[in-house]
């Protein structure tokens, strides 16, 4: 991480006043540019110049309401981890990019068999991105305190990032 940035668990303390929304987007960014495949997110944010807002709900949330605009959402009074929201901005991006690349969900009068087989491909994607950029961080001796690995465990990822260790062992 740059000098100037903090530590994004310095900033998000349980009990302490949020920071800004602009200072936990661009910490959170400046984490996802130590992975490879963040820093792939990161240059599609620069390239394509899509909006990254926080919003507050009641559940950690994540939304693409068009192509270039992203939503993090969680409940203000009860933060997400700096690990999960690092996670979760990772994971919108991604569809995101889905989305740019023309992978869009079937519109609404399309048969359920064919809205199944996008929503699973799309979401199965997502979340081996997730798992790539999870493990890249979670390598690093910088991001130990974060816990990545963990964390996406604590999201219910445990199965998929199971399986994406398992191969990354045997390739």
């Amino acid at each position: 991480m740059s000098d100037d940035t903090p530590n994004l668990h310095d900033i998000l303390k349980p009990g302490q006043p949020l920071p800004s929304d602009d200072l936990m987007i661009a910490t959170a960014i400046d984490i996802l540019n130590h992975s490879p495949h963040g820093q792939q997110l990161t240059d599609f944010v620069s390239v394509n110049q899509i909006s990254i807002r926080v919003m507050s709900t009641p559940q950690p949330t994540t939304y693409l309401p068009e192509s270039k605009l992203v939503y993090v959402g969680f409940n203000r009074n009860n933060p997400v981890s700096p690990s999960r929201f690092v996670l979760m901005l990772a994971g919108i991006l991604r569809e995101a990019q889905q989305e740019s690349a023309g992978i869009k969900h079937p519109n609404l009068h399309a048969p359920m068999q064919e809205h199944m087989k996008v929503s699973m491909a799309k979401h199965e994607d997502k979340v081996w991105y997730m798992c790539t950029v999870a493990c890249e961080l979670n390598d690093q001796d910088i991001f130990t305190e974060y816990k990545f690995l963990d964390e996406l465990r604590k999201m219910g990822h445990d199965e998929s990032l199971a399986l994406y260790l398992k191969q990354e062992r045997e390739s």
